[in-house]
């Protein structure tokens, strides 16, 4: 991994990169095939807006969720879910609520 601190153009046919808080210096080609961004990563997700919606052909339950990253960006996405993992984790929810009902 790497942060780029020089980019390809007149003086340079390649990438020049670092390692973050400093460290060696390597290149990568200037036509950025070696380069991929790196995901910043998930903290958790919530509910999202929505009902969830069937998908009969291909027998499956999508639930929207919004993803948090741990830099305080959100995205929206899919939960997609079986028929038979809706079902589990209907029985794990009602279990749930049930301990909540009796405190």
């Amino acid at each position: 991994m790497g942060v780029v601190v020089g980019l390809p153009g007149e003086f340079a046919q390649s990438y020049h990169l670092r390692t973050p808080g400093g460290g060696i210096d390597w290149r990568a080609k200037g036509d950025g095939t070696t380069l991929r961004p790196v995901s910043v990563p998930v903290t958790h997700a919530t509910p999202g807006n929505g009902g969830a919606r069937y998908d009969a052909p291909t027998g499956t339950a999508a639930f929207p969720i919004t993803v948090h990253h741990a830099d305080g960006g959100v995205s929206d996405s899919s939960l997609v879910l079986t028929c038979d993992e809706v079902a589990r984790w209907g029985e794990q929810f009602a279990a749930l609520l049930a301990q909540e009902r009796s405190r």
